[in-house]
């Protein structure tokens, strides 16, 4: 599995081929395939697993916080800090997503997958709406604007190892509070 993200991460999903990934690992080829039946098998348990752990890492984060608003802070501030503690999971996770991988596992319904990723984001922005703490928008579009910007963090990092994440963190915080705070009061009544 190490092996297999620190090559993707390093040559891309397309040219991560198992015997690049075996060789990295200092295995043959051949005891990767008696583990997984093919390339796919092996990246299906590593999106798996990345999901898996972000999830594991990110969820007692988030259930802390006492308020919506809290919550979606600690959704960003716990997506980002998963990748400064994981860049290279993060970078091939993202390679993989982008380059089309998601679509050659088997049973696998990108579709689907997009509308699990968003669904948190789309419930917290509800809730948060229906108690008056973010402003009336559409769920969706922000939750995917929110997932954009997050998204695009190991894209940044793959080309620049020593990325501020710190800074990263704040200004896309900053940004998303500004786009869902409640309008207190209009430019007519100023």
């Amino acid at each position: 599995m190490t092996a297999a993200v620190e090559t993707i991460a390093d040559v891309g999903y397309r040219r991560a081929s198992m015997g690049k990934i075996g060789a990295r690992a200092g295995i043959s080829r051949g005891l990767i395939s008696y583990h997984f039946a093919g390339k796919s098998e092996l990246i299906d348990q590593v999106v798996t697993t990345v999901y898996t752990d972000a999830a594991a890492f990110m969820t007692p984060l988030i259930d802390a916080e006492t308020t919506f608003a809290g919550r979606l802070r600690a959704y960003i501030s716990s997506n980002l800090e998963y990748m400064r503690a994981y860049p290279t999971r993060m970078v091939a996770l993202v390679e993989i997503l982008t380059s089309g991988g998601l679509s050659d596992l088997p049973g696998a319904d990108p579709e689907e997958f997009d509308r699990q990723l968003l669904l948190p984001l789309e419930q917290l922005f509800a809730e948060g709406q229906a108690c008056g703490e973010f402003r009336d928008f559409d769920v969706t579009v922000m939750a995917r604007i929110v997932r954009g910007v997050i998204d695009a963090v190991p894209t940044a990092l793959s080309r620049d190892a020593d990325l501020d994440i710190d800074r990263y963190l704040r200004e896309i915080t900053t940004a998303i509070d500004h786009a869902t705070r409640p309008v207190l009061f209009t430019t007519e009544e100023t």
